[in-house]
């Protein structure tokens, strides 16, 4: 007896089997080319944004300035992009969404669903994993095609789909998972406000290049800030492992977190930890072999290993958080890449004596240091909340695709 296969999770008005056909029963290919040039905008496809603009996506076009051997788009219509990337084995599919129409490479297997089916539905399943069990029977990794999957388009229209053949179900799937992604987009937005905002008061609260007085200010202070080589402000320390530390690591995000010996990503050598440098709160780590991910303002007491730098405040009058936005403003990073272009070159790490000549522009007032070091953490911390509120919308959806698809 044949067994009848439902979703795990499922409307309460809906029963019986759902129904299982190859995909080019439902759709229709399209192979149609640009060849009149009716539209001049080349596509790429985004795991996070779907069909989107290579311009928008890239900051440049990587077509061919011939557009017109490249399938022409609709809206509505979808495309698989057979290139696997981090977290999608199988590549992405997704339907063009932005823009009336657009142009894609031939390499891209392009379809509509049929107009009897809820085109909601299957926007949703192929954000799903479940179409992959089918893919993956067919794909090999292509080397010839650097790191295309190496299937055909008969091979991809041939995979097998479980769907409901009710177009009620259909539509009441399609426009639950149509409301789930506006929630995403509206906590997307709010995030990006609020890191758009952070940006703005980073530029106005700190001098800009060649000023000395910040934009914005709290009622109460005022004058100008110091200006001094780094050399003034800090000392290189590198004193061993004396004691019974833990392992730190910078990231590139410049948090600083414990190494952990069971994890690979965070593992170390736990032979030389005696050849490790002693960390303590409020030191500058700098590692790596250029600004991004090598540099961090330390906010627990460790061990780093020799690769890293180590200063220390002469003056032990500085607030965490302000020394923190400080060095993670516009300014202070543009001026830092001036001196790790050549370091990245010369395949070294940053040093005291390359940190020690540039010069930097500070508040030595601690009351007002603590002002902005306490505004900007509150913003951080309200930022955290909401991409927090962003991931577990991600991953409630996430958790209904499986669930209510087969």
């Amino acid at each position: 007896m044949t067994k009848i296969k439902v979703p795990r999770l499922r409307f309460n008005e809906f029963s019986g089997g759902w129904r299982e056909e190859k995909l080019d029963n439902l759709s229709e290919r399209i192979t149609r080319k640009n060849k009149d040039l009716e539209s001049e905008l080349p596509l790429t496809i985004s795991a996070q944004f779907g069909l989107i603009d290579q311009e928008t996506f890239f900051n440049k076009k990587v077509a061919s300035k011939d557009l017109s051997n490249y399938f022409l788009v609709k809206n509505g219509e979808f495309a698989y992009n057979k290139s696997y990337s981090n977290g999608y084995p199988f590549g992405t599919i997704k339907s063009l969404k932005k823009y009336n129409m657009g142009v894609l490479s031939s390499l891209y297997i392009v379809f509509d669903i049929k107009k009897n089916n809820n085109h909601l539905f299957f926007d949703s399943f192929f954000d799903s994993s479940h179409w992959y069990k089918e893919v993956s029977t067919k794909t090999t990794e292509g080397a010839r095609n650097h790191g295309l999957l190496n299937i055909s388009p008969q091979e991809f229209m041939n995979i097998r789909i479980l769907f409901p053949y009710n177009i009620s179900e259909q539509k009441k799937i399609g426009d639950f998972f149509a409301k789930q992604d506006k929630l995403i987009e509206l906590q997307t937005q709010k995030v990006d406000q609020l890191k758009k905002l952070k940006r703005g008061y980073l530029q106005k609260m700190f001098p800009q290049e060649g000023e000395t007085v910040p934009r914005l200010r709290f009622s109460g202070f005022s004058g100008e800030w110091k200006e001094d080589r780094g050399n003034k402000i800090f000392y290189s320390f590198s004193e061993k492992n004396h004691e019974d530390l833990k392992p730190l690591s910078v990231t590139q995000n410049q948090d600083v977190l414990y190494r952990d010996y069971l994890d690979p990503a965070l593992s170390y050598d736990i032979n030389k930890l005696s050849t490790y440098k002693m960390v303590e709160k409020n030191d500058v780590i700098i590692g790596l072999r250029s600004f991004i991910g090598g540099f961090a303002i330390s906010d627990k007491k460790g061990i780093v290993s020799p690769a890293y730098t180590i200063l220390k405040f002469r003056d032990a009058v500085w607030d965490f958080y302000f020394t923190k936005y400080l060095f993670t403003n516009y300014v202070f990073i543009e001026s830092l890449k001036k001196i790790t272009y050549g370091i990245r070159v010369n395949g070294r790490s940053i040093s005291y004596n390359d940190f020690s000549s540039l010069m930097l522009v500070y508040n030595d007032n601690i009351k007002e240091q603590q002002k902005i070091g306490e505004f900007f953490a509150k913003l951080d911390k309200l930022i955290e909340e909401q991409s927090n509120k962003l991931d577990q919308l991600k991953q409630q959806k996430k958790a209904y695709l499986q669930k209510m698809f087969i």
